[in-house]
């Protein structure tokens, strides 16, 4: 079967129907833009007469019914299909009353679509596991090839196995996590023969799990490897695996497209980077929303310098909660949380960060009561210009991200450079 990426774009037809209904099978196509997966309907003619016509002028008054099922299954031109949660679209097609005929057909829109299985629901938990292929992240796997130097050039030895780079086992979500390497390539007349290693990350839970739960986990890894490489990490594709039969995620995602900066990339133990996934993937859901503010939004969007400053602004503040405890009615004040997280770096690194404490403490704070509390004059310590408020930004968020890796267990010496040339780059 073919390999679809998540926001692939193709147009098939074939045969339909509802999971819970197969003896009920409809014609049709879909059609994937960019991961935005619409079915059509085979259009269908009809003869009006009074009674048709009554329902057509009741279609008109109510509301569509925009419930649609569960999951819509489908054999194609491209295989096996199911289309999970689609909505209904408003319909197609032209009521001719004085002729008494009509021709319509119905529109569907996926929220997610996986090509090769046919899944009851999308919270169905039937999956054995899945695996992840993600953009970047090659560079700083080893290569599952040997190199030799011979007096004609060099020789590349590539296994048919794949190379195992850590692994690590998940308490929090019960199941295994392996990242390994493959070699892939092409071989082509006009660029000759090429070799890429092509990583992966499976992940088997102890119980079988749904679409969802493996889905929610994609993105996830997305954020932990954009943190660890200081450049935005894209899904290219959801394997999934049922038993001996396997699909592919297809869904509309949000990419930002960015340059690959070497500098800024934490160099590491693979033992450190499993300790750290284990970490991350344990962090519960109520704690999520720090990881989701600031890589989610900041990665997936471009923002005004003032929406950046208070997104990065309360991130901070959610770390520090989250980090250093505190309740509703016993809130750490904010410079307080602010001194903390300084304090988790060694001085070094963090006057080369974000300079002396109290000046940056009082930066933030500042900066922020200008931008929530209309009205306020800025004080003589916040960002003055547009130019301040963005280098402040930059300090700002790679600030964060060291506290973040400290949190996971990197150690500094492993990153230290990394994110002091990520806030200092724009002087």
């Amino acid at each position: 079967m073919s390999k679809f990426r998540i926001d692939s774009s193709f147009k098939t037809f074939g045969a339909f129907w509802a999971y819970d209904q197969p003896e009920r099978k409809f014609t049709g196509t879909i059609s994937s833009r960019k991961g935005t997966v619409e079915f059509e309907g085979a259009p269908e003619y009809t003869e009006l007469d009074a009674q048709a016509m009554k329902a057509i002028f009741a279609e008109m008054t109510s509301a569509p019914d925009l419930q649609g099922s569960a999951a819509i299954c489908g054999f194609t031109t491209l295989n096996r299909c199911t289309l999970l949660n689609p909505v209904q679209l408003s319909g197609d097609g032209l009521a001719d009353f004085p002729t008494m005929q009509k021709v319509a057909r119905v529109r569907y829109r996926a929220m997610r679509t996986v090509m090769g299985l046919h899944l009851e629901s999308s919270d169905a938990s039937v999956l054995s596991s899945a695996a992840y292929y993600l953009t970047q992240i090659h560079n700083i796997m080893p290569s599952p090839w040997r190199t030799k130097f011979t007096e004609g050039g060099m020789e590349h030895t590539v296994s048919n196995q794949a190379l195992d780079v850590f692994a690590c086992r998940s308490e929090y979500l019960k199941a295994d996590v392996v990242c390994e390497v493959f070699a892939g390539g092409s071989n082509s007349i006009e660029g000759g023969v090429q070799i890429k290693p092509v990583p992966r990350i499976r992940i088997t839970p102890d119980t079988p799990q749904s679409t969802d739960w493996f889905t929610a986990l994609a993105f996830r890894l997305e954020n932990f490897f954009s943190l660890m490489l200081g450049t935005s990490v894209e899904i290219e594709h959801v394997q999934l695996f049922q038993g001996e039969e396997d699909g592919w995620v297809v869904q509309k995602v949000n990419e930002r497209k960015e340059k690959i900066d070497l500098q800024a990339w934490v160099r590491c133990k693979f033992t450190d980077t499993a300790n750290a996934l284990e970490r991350w993937l344990a962090v519960p859901r109520d704690d999520q929303p720090v990881e989701l503010t600031l890589l989610g939004a900041l990665r997936k969007s471009d923002l005004f310098e003032e929406t950046e400053f208070l997104t990065l602004a309360q991130a901070l503040e959610g770390f520090g909660r989250i980090r250093f405890g505190g309740t509703k009615r016993r809130c750490a004040k904010y410079d307080d949380l602010i001194r903390k997280t300084y304090n988790l770096f060694t001085l070094g690194t963090a006057q080369q960060l974000a300079g002396e404490c109290e000046s940056f403490m009082k930066k933030i704070i500042q900066t922020r009561d200008y931008y929530t509390h209309l009205g306020n004059r800025k004080g003589t310590s916040a960002a003055k210009t547009l130019k301040d408020l963005f280098l402040l930004n930059k300090r700002l968020h790679a600030f964060l991200r060291g506290a973040m890796l400290i949190d996971l267990g990197i150690p500094e010496e492993t990153f230290s450079q990394a994110i002091v040339y990520q806030a200092t780059k724009w002087r």
